[in-house]
Parts: C-alpha cells; structure tokens; sequence
C-alpha cells in the first residue's frame, strides 16, 4: 500500500492502481476522470515537486477526484511503526516486577509511555500546581 500510496503522490496512475481500485467505492471516484485530472495536474507541476507544491496546486474544483484521493492518501498511516511501538513499551512495562499490578494502572503507565514527547514537556511545577487546585479526598483535622 506505501509503494502505491508513493507512486499516485508521483501522479503514475498505472502504478498507484492498489492504492485507487482500494478506496475508489468509498470516495466515489470516477477512474476516468481521475485518471484524466492526474495526467492534466502532473503536467502542471515542475519536474522537481514536493507534497507542498501538489497540495497548492491541486485544488477541489479543478481536480475534485485527486482532491478526495489526496486527502485519503496524506490520512492514512502508511506503517504500523505506531503500534509496533506501543507493543514494545508494553514489553518494556509488564515485567515481571510490574506482573500483578491493576489493569487501570498498567493502562495509565502504557498511555504515559506511549505519549511520552507530551509528557516530557511537562514540567514538575505544572504537576504540583494542578495537584494543589484539586479536591482532597481525604479530609484533615
């Protein structure tokens, strides 16, 4: 699916037939149409184009079935590396010390390692001071 995905972001209409013949019924695309409107936007484009260049150049009006073809191609996740890397930190987490641990807290760990670019930008002060504004759960004398 990448290399098809690849080849229609290459305009190549006849190596991109995967990726078009697997999404044409959702998007409605007329393929005759597509594959005219590939062939008038690639000669549109100069010989050294990028995803930026194709993404002002194409727009709804003038090519409406690349346009909902584009969409879906720069959409879609073209590797599982996602969740290849969530499977690892999972590894990484259930170990044999964290073995009997509640599942909700296994869950959070998991969510706190995956997410960890987000979490790392958070500092220890923004911590404190939402800990500080919440509610106590348990009353003091």
């Amino acid at each position: 699916m990448a290399s098809s995905i690849d080849c229609f972001m290459e305009m190549d209409y006849e190596k991109s037939q995967y990726f078009i013949n697997h999404y044409k019924v959702v998007m409605n695309i007329n393929l005759n149409l597509l594959k005219s409107e590939m062939l008038v936007l690639k000669n549109c484009l100069p010989s050294n184009y990028n995803h930026d260049i194709i993404k002002d150049t194409c727009k709804e009006p003038a090519f409406p079935n690349v346009y909902k073809m584009l969409q879906v191609a720069l959409t879609i996740p073209v590797s599982s590396a996602t969740c290849e890397r969530s499977f690892s930190s999972m590894r990484r987490l259930k170990n044999w010390l964290r073995a009997s641990m509640e599942q909700q807290r296994f869950t959070d760990l998991a969510i706190l390692n995956i997410e960890r670019d987000v979490v790392n930008k958070i500092t220890s002060s923004e911590i404190l001071e939402k800990y500080s504004t919440s509610n106590r759960k348990i009353i003091l004398v």
